[in-house]
């Protein structure tokens, strides 16, 4: 018997039977330069696009549950920020934005060392200044408010007795004149002031027993303050002479021994020539 291998005709019942895929569409042919339509979008297998969500026309949210935007936000409205970012571990925030919660800032973003230390540097410094300000101010007031030495000062009285006699240095009142003077001496020839003499005491300062030797610089501004003070007490007959000012005070040695007086004397330059007394009475 033989077997038939001719193929089946173009709408035959077998092509019918193999294939059951329904042919696809023709499209029209296109013209020359004319781009085929784009394939309209389909979902994936499977997929199906969600419903558009249905509005209510006639909602009104309520006023009073929403925030009001002139106030700063509650907690519960605060935006929560992570640590950091990734690739950002450490550090800090925008410059004027508060740190992170729970984020802790680098040691460059708390303070500088270096400034720290020139301010605590600069706080010693000013302490110092002013403590020494301080201990100066004290000073200056007790030297300031200081008690004077009691002045004990003679009377412009000559010293009694009979004339010409020698005199001890210690016994010299205000107004008494001596022939030859020579102040480094502890004792003076006493005279008359109307004979012929070389100096006159005019002026003494007697520090107090007590008190403890000043120095020779001090006793000798004290001289010439004492000399400062009588000169006032000159009568006219002194602008008859060249006068010079003798100041006498004591040494470590005659302190020592009892020596308080600080003396001041008008002298001539040379020789026993003033013959009056220059003292007002």
């Amino acid at each position: 018997m033989s077997q038939d291998n001719t193929p089946p005709r173009d709408g035959s019942p077998r092509d019918k039977d193999d294939d059951k895929t329904p042919p696809a569409p023709e499209s029209p042919p296109l013209a020359a330069g004319e781009q085929p339509p784009a394939a309209p979008w389909a979902p994936p297998s499977g997929l199906q696009p969600d419903p558009a969500p249905e509005l209510d026309p006639d909602f009104v949210p309520d006023p009073a549950a929403q925030p009001d935007p002139a106030l700063p936000p509650t907690e519960a409205q605060a935006p929560s920020y992570p640590s950091a970012y990734p690739g950002q571990e450490g550090q800090p925030p925008y410059p004027g934005q508060p740190p992170y919660p729970d984020q802790e800032l680098p040691p460059e973003a708390q303070g500088d060392p270096v400034k720290r230390q020139r301010l605590v540097i600069g706080g010693i410094v000013v302490g110092v200044l002013v403590l020494i300000g301080v201990v100066i101010w004290v000073l200056l007031n007790l030297l300031g408010t200081r008690p004077e030495a009691n002045v004990t000062t003679p009377s412009a009285t000559a010293t009694p007795g009979p004339l010409p006699r020698d005199a001890n240095s210690k016994d010299f009142q205000v107004g008494d004149c001596f022939a030859d003077f020579d102040p480094n001496a502890s004792e003076a020839r006493a005279v008359a002031c109307d004979t012929e003499h070389s100096a006159q005491l005019i002026g003494v300062h007697v520090y107090p027993g007590d008190d403890s030797f000043p120095g020779t610089n001090a006793l000798r501004d004290k001289g010439r303050e004492v000399c400062k003070a009588s000169v006032a007490n000159l009568n006219a007959a002194a602008d008859n002479y060249v006068l010079l000012q003798q100041n006498v005070y004591p040494s470590t040695t005659s302190w020592d021994r009892g020596d308080r007086r600080v003396d001041c004397f008008i002298v001539v330059d040379s020789g026993n020539s003033i013959k009056e007394d220059l003292l007002q009475k």
